[in-house]
């Protein structure tokens, strides 16, 4: 113990450094454990469409969107998403599945739908990307 604090006593600035990233670690894991987020891979995304009618919002511009898509999907580009929000008014209940080309943008979008009073927010890690990389149908009328 008397090791401890002389380590302490001899290097407080690599210990204060320690003590901040062991706290901004922990406080984000817990952010993320009480945000209503969630990721969702490819088969968890089919599933929620086809057992709850899940929304699926595709966040890319609509030049991305017009080259293909997921199925049903409908093109909101996260620059519109807060004027779009009379678009998805009606899937305030339902599961409401986000992507974009690899899961980050989407991601921002997600808080965005989360803050305007969405239940169900998923996204879908890897965005389009993982969808094509796991061979899944793009439809692109």
């Amino acid at each position: 113990m008397s090791q401890l604090a002389e380590f302490t006593g001899n290097h407080p600035f690599l210990v204060m450094s320690f003590l901040i990233v062991a706290f901004l670690y922990f406080w984000t894991v817990l952010k993320e454990q009480s945000s209503q987020l969630k990721n969702i891979t490819s088969d968890q995304l089919t599933r929620l469409v086809n057992q709850q009618n899940a929304l699926l919002v595709d966040t890319r511009t609509p030049e991305h969107f017009a080259g293909g898509h997921i199925v049903n999907a409908i093109n909101i580009p996260t620059s519109e998403l807060n004027q779009a929000s009379k678009k998805l008014a009606k899937g305030k209940k339902r599961p409401v599945v986000v992507y974009c080309q690899s899961g980050r943008a989407s991601m921002r979008a997600c808080q965005q739908l989360e803050k305007q009073g969405f239940e169900q927010i998923f996204n879908l890690k890897g965005g389009i990307n993982a969808w094509v990389n796991d061979k899944l149908p793009l439809s692109k009328a």
